[in-house]
C-alpha cells in the first residue's frame, strides 16, 4: 500500500459510539446508566451502541462488583484484546519505546542509550527505524492488529507536512520527512507529535483521567516547554509551535541560547544550564560535592541540591527564580484549573521546589492563584513516549 493511503482505522463508526468510547475510557468499568448520567445521550441510543461496540468487540462487559442480584449491573470497559499500538521517542540521548493496548494498559517498555547526538542523519534514522524493528518483534506475539505507530520528535514540526523541522537539542536534524520514511519502511499509518504535545497527553489521561478542561503542563529537561488544554482542546498553534515557553527571554544577561537568541529561559534555566553553572562554579578548593564528580550533568545537581549541597541549591534556586517567573505568565494568560510540573523538579528536594513555589506565587496574579491546583508528575519514566501511544489511541476513538 502506498504510504500516502496509510490511515489510522477509527474504532467508533458514529459520535454516538465516539462519546460512549471517550466516557468508557475516562470512568471504566461504567454501566450504561452511568454512561447515560455521564453522556446526556437519550437510554435507547446509548443500549444500541453499546450493543453494537460488544458486537464488534471494542468494548468488554463484566459484572460490576458494587451490585448485587438478579439485576446486576454490568460493567463496560475497552476491549484489550482489540489492538495495540507502538510509539517511539528519540533524543540525542537515546530512544524509547512502549505498545499500549487497546485499554490504554502498558504492555511493554523499552528503552536504549544510543547516542543520536553525533551521529549524523542518515545514521540517526537507520538507529531508529532498527529500534523500531526490535519494538516490532515483541509485538508480533500479541492480541490484536497493531493500530499504528507514534513518533515523538525532540524539536519543532510541521505535523500537515509530516516533517520535523529542526531541534535545537540535536545536530543535523533539519528537514526530516521522518514520517513518510516510517510509513514506507514499516507499512504502518505514523503520527508526529513534539515533546510537549506527547506529554500533556500523558499526564491528561493517564494521571489525570481527563479530569480537567484547562491545563498547562510544564516540561523540564534538556530543553524547557509547556503543553497547552484549554477548554478542553490540545492547543498546537498555527504552526505546531505551541508552548516554546523555553524560548521566553527572561534576563538582560547575554546567555546565548541555541535557537539564536540570548537570555531564555532554556538557556539559563534548563538542566544544560545548571551543569555549566556548576562547572563555572567550582574552584580548586570547593567543599560542595560536585566537586568529587567527573561528568557533570543538570540531573546531578538537582539530586545534590536534594541532599544539601549549598552550590547546588544556590544554582537550582536562581534557575527555579527564572521557571517560576516564566510561569506566573503563562497562568495570568491562561487563567488554568491545574498546573502540572515535570517529575525531574522533584529530584531537587523540598528548599529548591519551595524557591520554586514561591516565585511562582509572588508573580501570579491572587485572583489566578485562588483555585489553581499545582502539581509534580508522579510518573518518572517513559512519560513522553506513553503520551504518544495515547495520542493515537484517542485519535482511534473518534468517529
Amino acid at each position: 500500500m502506498s504510504s500516502d493511503k496509510l490511515i489510522f482505522p477509527k474504532l467508533a463508526s458514529n459520535g454516538t459510539q465516539a462519546n460512549i468510547l471517550h466516557v468508557v475510557r475516562d470512568c471504566s468499568p461504567i454501566s450504561r446508566s452511568g454512561i447515560v448520567a455521564k453522556s446526556g445521550m437519550p437510554h435507547a441510543a446509548v443500549s444500541r451502541a453499546v450493543a453494537d461496540l460488544l458486537n464488534n468487540q471494542i468494548v468488554t462487559e463484566e459484572p460490576l462488583a458494587d451490585t448485587k442480584g438478579p439485576r446486576r449491573k454490568r460493567g463496560i470497559r475497552l476491549n484489550p484484546q482489540f489492538g495495540h499500538c507502538l510509539s517511539v521517542e528519540y533524543d540525542p540521548a537515546g530512544i524509547e519505546g512502549v505498545i499500549l493496548d487497546t485499554s490504554y494498559k502498558t504492555l511493554l517498555k523499552k528503552g536504549e542509550k544510543d547516542t543520536l547526538e553525533s551521529a549524523s542523519r542518515d545514521n540517526k534514522i537507520e538507529m531508529i527505524i532498527s529500534f523500531i524493528e526490535r519494538l516490532i518483534v515483541a509485538e508480533s506475539s500479541l492480541p490484536g492488529k497493531c493500530l499504528g505507530l507514534a513518533v515523538i520528535d525532540p524539536g519543532i514540526i510541521d505535523k500537515q507536512a509530516k516533517v520535523s523541522l529542526m531541534t535545537t537539542i540535536m545536530d543535523d536534524w533539519t528537514d526530516v520527512p521522518i514520517v513518510d520514511i516510517l510509513q514506507e519502511h514499516f507499512d504502518l499509518p505514523v503520527m508526529l507529535l513534539n515533546s510537549s504535545m506527547a506529554l500533556i497527553q500523558a499526564v491528561d489521561r493517564l494521571e489525570l483521567r481527563n479530569e480537567y478542561r484547562n491545563l498547562i503542563y510544564i516540561e523540564y529537561g534538556k530543553g524547557i516547554a509547556c503543553g497547552l488544554k484549554l477548554e478542553n482542546e490540545y492547543i498546537l498553534g498555527q504552526s505546531n509551535l505551541a508552548g516554546e515557553l523555553g524560548h521566553l527571554r527572561v534576563t538582560d544577561s547575554q546567555v546565548p541560547c541555541r535557537c539564536g537568541g540570548v537570555g531564555c529561559l532554556e538557556a539559563v534555566a534548563a538542566l544544560p544550564a545548571l551543569a555549566r553553572n556548576a562547572k563555572e562554579a567550582l574552584g580548586e578548593k570547593s567543599s560542595s560535592c560536585l566537586a568529587q564528580i567527573d561528568n557533570i550533568d543538570g540531573l546531578t545537581v538537582l539530586t545534590s541540591a536534594a541532599e544539601g549541597d549549598r552550590l547546588s541549591l544556590r544554582i537550582v534556586d536562581e534557575a527555579f527564580e527564572y521557571l517560576g517567573q516564566a510561569v506566573a505568565g503563562l497562568v495570568n494568560i491562561l487563567n488554568p484549573e491545574v498546573l502540572v510540573f515535570d517529575n525531574n523538579i522533584s529530584l531537587a528536594g523540598k528548599e529548591a521546589i519551595e524557591t520554586l513555589t514561591r516565585s511562582l506565587n509572588k508573580n501570579t496574579l491572587p485572583s489566578s492563584l485562588t483555585e489553581l491546583k499545582i502539581k509534580i508528575s508522579t510518573i518518572p519514566l517513559y512519560l513522553c513516549v506513553l503520551g504518544g501511544a495515547v495520542a493515537v489511541l484517542d485519535h482511534c476513538l473518534k468517529a
